[in-house]
């Protein structure tokens, strides 16, 4: 169950806790981190989708009617397989993972009693790609998304924004050129990994 932190029980919680002298910004931490366990450990994912709906449907989701009690969230089955996971440098955002280890929805959850909100997106190829190379993590291919030709694309295209980025504001200030030369060539290691696939 998700707690709604938007209700006065929830707001008088913090109120009170802020008059015994708990700092505000650890009492609103705490809740954050809380919403973030109980999302990752329930059955509902957000109602907003920044996405066509069918889009997730083709993957395996299944939604049903937004919850009465609490319209942010809707009760929700992932694909078989996948998994619930919660990010580990903010409690604001959650990933569902597929059966690869990669991950494939990005859910955002502020579960702050001021600015509750929740929503949740499709991790494209190229972020994906993006955030392997930023991570340093090997890229897993499959045959239906990133497939080694999405792949070799999204990692040229990673070349071409580093060139730009090179021949734009990196040479005016030097000290992020071995930076961006070391993510182009990162980026041009998968394209020779993977296209030879």
């Amino acid at each position: 169950m998700i707690e709604n932190t938007n209700t006065q029980a929830a707001k008088s919680a913090v109120l009170l806790g802020a008059l015994l002298g708990q700092s505000t910004d650890t009492l609103i931490g705490a809740q954050e981190a809380r919403g973030q366990q109980q999302l990752v450990n329930s059955d509902r994912l957000p109602t907003n989708l920044r996405d066509d709906r069918a889009d997730y449907e083709t993957l395996g989701f299944l939604f049903g009617t937004p919850d009465p009690n609490d319209p942010l969230f809707t009760p929700a089955t992932i694909p078989d397989g996948w998994t619930r996971q919660a990010a580990e440098d903010t409690d604001m955002w959650s990933y569902i993972v597929d059966t690869l280890g990669r991950q494939r929805v990005a859910v955002f959850y502020k579960a702050a009693f001021y600015d509750r909100r929740a929503d949740m997106r499709l991790v494209s190829v190229r972020e994906y790609v993006d955030n392997c190379v930023y991570r340093e993590q090997q890229i897993v291919t499959d045959e239906t998304w990133a497939t080694p030709e999405a792949v070799v694309e999204e990692a040229r295209a990673g070349v071409e924004r580093c060139d730009d980025r090179l021949a734009g504001w990196a040479k005016d200030d030097a000290r992020h050129a071995p930076r961006i030369t070391a993510e182009r060539a990162q980026y041009a290691a998968i394209v020779t990994q993977f296209s030879a696939v």
